[in-house]
């Protein structure tokens, strides 16, 4: 922390320092004070799983963590058999004839962006935006009926 150089400025920041602390204590208003209790009893009684990850006990983060460990090996797995089937030109006709259809929409949707005036997309993109400020706005205004009234 820089110290003042000026005797002045020494003196001045003795004289704030005295007058703060000089000041009374004041409390808390009674009502601030019995939500702040109410709120640190209503967290002390909650569960250990509503708290943060770095609060539940050790057991069952290790847990946690060896099912989240197990559930990425068996989608890896799952996802592994789907792309590398037992019987490929069986397995595999029948795959591609389900998604033989993706490559024509994407050349559609690529042809249709193509020919779109530049305005129409600029226009688009700052409606998706207006729309995604909205849904933050009504998410907020939803947040303080439902959660700050209390």
């Amino acid at each position: 922390m820089n110290t003042p150089s000026n005797p002045n400025e020494q003196q001045l920041e003795r004289f704030i320092d005295r007058a703060l602390r000089d000041q009374p204590l004041r409390r808390a208003p009674v009502d601030l004070e019995s939500k702040v209790m109410a709120e640190i009893a209503r967290r002390a009684a909650a569960p250990w799983w509503q708290g943060s990850f770095s609060g539940w006990p050790v057991a069952a983060r290790l847990l946690f963590i060896i099912a989240s460990a197990g559930f990425i090996t068996l989608v890896l797995k799952a996802s592994a058999m789907i792309l590398d089937p037992i019987n490929p030109s069986a397995r595999s006709a029948a795959l591609f004839a389900d998604v033989a259809w993706i490559p024509s929409l994407f050349a559609t949707i690529g042809q249709v962006f193509h020919d779109l005036p530049s305005f129409w997309i600029y226009v688009g993109a700052a409606i998706l935006g207006a729309l995604y400020l909205t849904l933050f706005g009504v998410s907020a205004a939803a947040y303080r009926t439902l959660y700050a009234a209390r």
